[in-house]
């Protein structure tokens, strides 16, 4: 049985459509890149999965149970987390106070925030209002804050995205020392291709509202359909 498995999913936007029978199963653990050009349909797939948007047809399943159209608070006690392309935290809270919102069903506690904190460097802000962070350290605030939520299923909607080189391998290193603490599902949309393809053990690459290719880094990077479709 599939952790998450997306069957079919289409969605129109008047005459425009952004998922075209989309398909694909993460059959267990890992870190999974999803990848393709601007309107492949990367971000309306998170969507969908994270109940913020109904398909127009198809069905996803969690563990093999039909979530589709869930709501986003529904489908977060069954442990879906997600960020987004743009950065949301609270500036006006301090760093502390946004993980301990984020934490706050799954009852994490000051220590869990501060450890996370530490993580990524930013435990001297703990106390500071996010507004005193850079963008980038913003972007790591808030996904530090979707792993105070314990997810099963995380979705990581361009974490890359206005991250300096020193943030970013920040990011990497968190990334991959929680999947080795708590083995869990990452699928993560990025344009970055050098982090995601040193990040992720597999990617899979949308085109035109549908999964083009699925495979191991080396391997998409070899593909002519991707090469001729995006990476080219």
């Amino acid at each position: 049985m599939s952790v998450l498995a997306v069957q079919g999913i289409e969605k129109r936007y008047g005459g425009v459509s952004a998922l075209a029978g989309c398909s694909f199963e993460i059959p267990g653990p890992g870190i999974y890149g999803l990848i393709g050009p601007n309107g492949a349909g990367k971000t309306t797939l998170f969507d969908v999965i994270a109940g913020n948007t109904p398909p127009d047809r198809g069905r996803v399943a969690i563990d093999g149970a039909d979530v589709t159209g869930l709501a986003p608070h529904r489908l977060a006690s069954l442990g879906v987390a997600r960020s987004f392309q743009e950065c949301r935290v609270f500036p006006e809270f301090s760093c502390l106070e946004n993980l301990l919102f984020s934490g706050r069903r799954q009852g994490a506690g000051q220590a869990e925030a501060r450890r996370l904190l530490e993580l990524v460097r930013l435990e001297s802000y703990a106390e500071q209002p996010a507004a005193a962070l850079s963008f980038g350290q913003r972007r790591l605030l808030e996904i530090v804050g979707t792993f105070m939520q314990q997810p099963r299923l995380l979705l990581l909607d361009e974490p890359a995205a206005g991250v300096n080189p020193a943030l970013l391998e920040t990011l990497s290193q968190f990334l991959l020392a929680m999947f080795r603490e708590r083995p869990s599902v990452l699928l993560v949309i990025e344009h970055n291709m050098e982090f995601v393809m040193a990040l992720a053990g597999e990617i899979v690459v949308m085109h035109q509202g549908a999964v083009l290719e699925r495979g191991t880094p080396q391997a998409i990077q070899a593909s002519e359909r991707v090469i001729e479709a995006y990476l080219g």
